[in-house]
């Protein structure tokens, strides 16, 4: 029975542990997918009548994070929000969250060296307050001044004269005697520093002939390297993988192109034909996009005004997608042997 029961409490574990495994992986799988298919929209809006005035807004994963931008007639602002609190305050508060903390723990810090010293000079005061160890008053010593003699001497000042003014010649004649010795010391040296220069004048005009003799070789080891720059430049295979980053590249600008348009605008450079190459170029971008906007030309003046809106969206798998067939194509793996081992060689 004991056998049975433990049996059963081993399996509901297992269970709860697989189900909380699946629970995992579904919530990551969902994350995914959020990730990889909602799409990242964008919209922009601008105007010119008095005031050129600007907004834009891109927004991913439902709204969580959006970042917009706004210029009104020179000022310009920008915001950055994630799950709808702003990154700057967000960045602020994370900054004040650290600081105090780093105060509290110099505080503690503070707090606990001043208990360590506390206790130590509290064991001081006890280590002297033993009976072994009590420090012993000094005992003074009066000194008496001795008598000392007021009577006049001149012929013991006559003599201390004489020798202060033995001691002052002296001493002039050491000082000058030293002088000699610094300026032997500090000549001297100079001397051998600017001999030893010139000797190795020679040694420095036969590493210049060195160098001006390895000039030719640099210059030949360099060409080379040039020329098989330009080789594999010029090669197939980097012309193959630029190719397919072209293809992969409009592949995303089309992908990227604005799902609708509204505008409004009335447009004139002053001179008929190039206002009506312009209303030709936006009629052929309308018939290859499927897009209709209003655009009215003005033949006779130079004028721009009036109103745009653009929305569009683009999803991460596509992006994703791109990168992987790039990645993954042989071009790219025989464009990076060549490259490695170009790099070996250098």
């Amino acid at each position: 029975m004991a056998a049975a029961l433990i049996a059963k409490i081993l399996l509901t574990i297992l269970k709860a542990a697989l189900f909380l495994l699946l629970a995992v992986l579904l919530i990551l799988l969902l994350v995914l997918c959020l990730i990889l298919f909602t799409p990242l929209k964008y919209s922009i809006y601008a105007e010119k009548y008095d005031a050129i005035k600007a907004e834009g807004k891109v927004s991913w994963l439902l709204g969580t994070v959006v970042f917009s931008f706004c210029y009104n007639d020179g000022k310009n602002s920008y915001k950055l929000k994630i799950f709808g609190a702003d990154y700057k305050k967000l960045a602020g508060f994370l900054a004040r969250f650290f600081k105090k903390k780093e105060s509290y723990d110099l505080e503690a810090a503070e707090e606990t060296i001043n208990n360590k010293s506390k206790e130590e000079s509290y064991e001081k005061k006890k280590e002297k307050n033993l009976p072994g160890n009590k420090n012993k008053t000094p005992v003074k010593e009066n000194k008496t001044d001795a008598g000392k003699d007021k009577t006049p001497q001149k012929n013991a000042e006559v003599e201390i004269r004489n020798k202060e003014d033995k001691k002052t010649v002296q001493n002039s004649q050491h000082n000058r005697a030293d002088k000699d010795k610094r300026a032997s010391r500090i000549v001297i040296p100079a001397v051998k520093a600017f001999w030893q220069k010139i000797k190795l004048i020679p040694v420095k005009i036969k590493k210049f002939k060195e160098k001006l003799y390895k000039i030719p070789e640099a210059v030949h080891k360099s060409t080379g390297k040039i020329t098989k720059i330009k080789e594999f430049i010029c090669s197939e295979i980097t012309k193959n993988i630029f190719a397919l980053a072209k293809d992969k590249f409009f592949y995303l600008l089309k992908k990227l192109r604005p799902r609708k348009i509204e505008t409004d605008i009335l447009i004139g450079t002053g001179d008929p034909c190039q206002t009506g190459q312009i209303i030709g170029a936006a009629a052929v971008y309308m018939a290859m996009s499927g897009t209709f906007f209003n655009i009215t030309p003005d033949f006779e003046n130079k004028i721009l005004r009036g109103r745009i809106k653009v929305l569009g969206h683009i999803r991460a798998v596509t992006l994703l997608a791109a990168f992987l067939k790039i990645i993954l194509s042989n071009e790219w793996k025989s464009f990076y042997k060549e490259a490695k081992k170009i790099k070996e060689e250098f």
